[in-house]
């Protein structure tokens, strides 16, 4: 059988060893310190159809760091890996990202033409470089490959396969682009990518060969073990507590007792940073989510929370638990919404943090799901299974000033009655 895991941690301790940086072992999992910009991109590459985004200012090691993994994991030279990928420019043409017609078969009467399909277009590993350099329209073309995971030019169709996909980010300058909200919520992780710090570039300077050079010297991951990642993955069990832990998060983030539904993912112009929470009974309950940030939760959130759990589990050899839940989940939700802002402008924040902030809703959720809502969550469960009637925990419930049992719990068993 293969055994790739062996390989993905002779692959990491090589890449700290070779003196690349890759930032400081930010991401604590229980007594466990890990690189997050390292780690995400290696839970990526054991999943598949999922999307990672580096985010951090230039030189920060995002774009080689890709492609050195792109040459470990689909055994190739740093050079070809690095072919493999597009970079953003508001020029770049769909010819140049997707494919082309040859000309030559304009002269040849009553034949099919042919796409010439592009490296990246063929890959199972594609990285998009500078994302937000490419304009609105361009950007579109990204969704529909994460959205489809199929290619369209000219009345053809290139289906690669199941495939990893990554991107690079600078900040905003005057030649970058806002990201589409749309294509933000089809991005999986977004991951700061940080300049070396004092120790670390002491570090750098110890480094006396090229990166091609380098990259001649990492573990190679073969194309079976490569094939069996997704499948080992899926195999992890996930925790009971952290099945409801995901799905409390994200209804946290989404319920809204004035949008139509009780969905904040359908509210448009008025949001909560606006005033649609000016007199709500939730409005300034700092142990609340809905108010504190403007957008709700897609599922694909749920999903994403899921599957990384049970990848970083596999990397480290760890149960899907809480811990790593609460590890991993900020950075799979902080690029997707926005925080109101008079919050985030306050120490400890000042506007900049907006990760740190993000990460608090979600500690507060999780201890709020594992905590008071245990009866909460009892009482529900015992209606459903019918060993207590609907209409007996309906009255139960409604002693819980918790919106996630009155705006959830308690119309699901009234339409049950």
């Amino acid at each position: 059988m293969p055994d790739p895991l062996s390989k993905i941690r002779s692959l990491a301790e090589s890449l700290e060893e070779l003196r690349l940086h890759m930032g400081r072992k930010d991401l604590l999992i229980g007594n466990i310190g890990l690189n997050s910009q390292l780690y995400f991109p290696l839970a990526n590459a054991s999943l598949r159809n999922r999307a990672v985004l580096l985010y951090g200012g230039m030189g920060a090691n995002k774009t080689t760091l890709i492609n050195l993994l792109g040459a470990a994991f689909l055994g190739l030279s740093f050079d070809d890996a690095e072919n493999l990928m597009i970079s953003g420019h508001p020029e770049q043409t769909e010819e140049k990202i997707v494919g082309f017609l040859d000309p030559r078969q304009w002269s040849l009467h009553n034949s099919e033409l042919e796409v010439i399909w592009t490296p990246w277009a063929k890959s199972r590993w594609k990285l998009i470089n500078e994302i937000n350099r490419f304009p609105s329209g361009k950007q579109n073309l990204f969704l529909e490959v994460l959205q489809k995971r199929k290619l369209n030019y000219a009345g053809k169709i290139l289906e690669p396969g199941d495939t990893c996909y990554f991107a690079t980010m600078n900040p905003n300058f005057s030649s970058t682009y806002p990201l589409d909200e749309a294509l933000l919520d089809r991005i999986s992780a977004c991951v700061p990518a940080l300049q070396p710090d004092f120790l670390g570039s002491l570090i750098l300077t110890e480094r006396d060969q090229e990166i091609r050079d380098l990259a001649m010297n990492l573990p190679r991951i073969s194309l079976q073990e490569f094939e069996s990642l997704p499948r080992i993955v899926s195999s992890v069990a996930v925790e009971r507590e952290v099945e409801l832990a995901i799905v409390s998060l994200l209804r946290d983030f989404t319920l809204c007792e004035r949008a139509p539904g009780y969905d904040k993912t359908q509210l448009a112009g008025s949001k909560p940073s606006r005033g649609l929470c000016n007199g709500c009974h939730y409005f300034n309950n700092p142990e609340l989510c809905c108010w504190q940030v403007d957008e709700g939760l897609s599922d694909r959130v749920r999903q994403d929370m899921r599957d990384f759990t049970k990848a970083f589990a596999f990397l480290i050899e760890r149960s899907a638990s809480i811990e790593v839940l609460r590890a991993i989940a900020p950075y799979i939700i902080w690029h997707r919404v926005t925080p109101n802002r008079s919050l985030l402008d306050r120490p400890p924040y000042y506007s900049a943090r907006k990760l740190a902030f993000i990460t608090e809703l979600i500690e507060k959720s999780i201890n709020r799901t594992l905590n008071e809502r245990g009866e909460m969550n009892v009482i529900f469960s015992s209606a459903i299974d019918g060993e207590i009637s609907s209409k007996d925990a309906i009255k139960e419930l409604s002693n819980y000033d918790d919106p996630i049992a009155r705006l959830d719990y308690i119309p699901a068993l009234e339409r049950t009655k």
